[in-house]
């Protein structure tokens, strides 16, 4: 059974989500297009340290989970574990997509919205 590139996808979109949550809290930058959408202006927030301090530990969980559910996607291919296990991982990235989706929307309505 061949490798599933989608596998390796997840795990790096977990680790550049954790990179870009400790390059936020280190330098007070908000990256656009991944923390907030495009169209916020991150000059604009209202309270950018608060939404930091929000944001960071859970920017780090769910990019960490992101990076476990890519693993086991990558180690039941080469394993060679029954072929359900990785299509839990994928539905459980599809669960990590979404809490990422309602954090970002929470704090997008305390932090930034007028």
């Amino acid at each position: 059974m061949g490798t599933n590139l989608f596998d390796y996808l997840i795990i790096l979109s977990g680790l550049y989500l954790v990179y870009t949550g400790i390059n936020m809290k280190q330098t007070g930058e908000i990256k656009t297009g991944v923390i907030v959408s495009k169209d916020v202006d991150v000059n604009r927030i209202k309270d950018k340290e608060g939404f930091i301090k929000y944001m960071y530990a859970r920017v780090l969980i769910i990019g960490g989970l992101a990076v476990a559910v890519g693993a086991v996607g990558v180690l039941s291919t080469w394993m060679n574990w029954p072929g359900y296990l990785s299509l839990v991982a994928t539905g459980g990235y599809l669960v990590v997509i979404i809490c990422f989706a309602v954090a970002s929307a929470k704090a997008r309505k305390n932090f930034i919205d007028d």
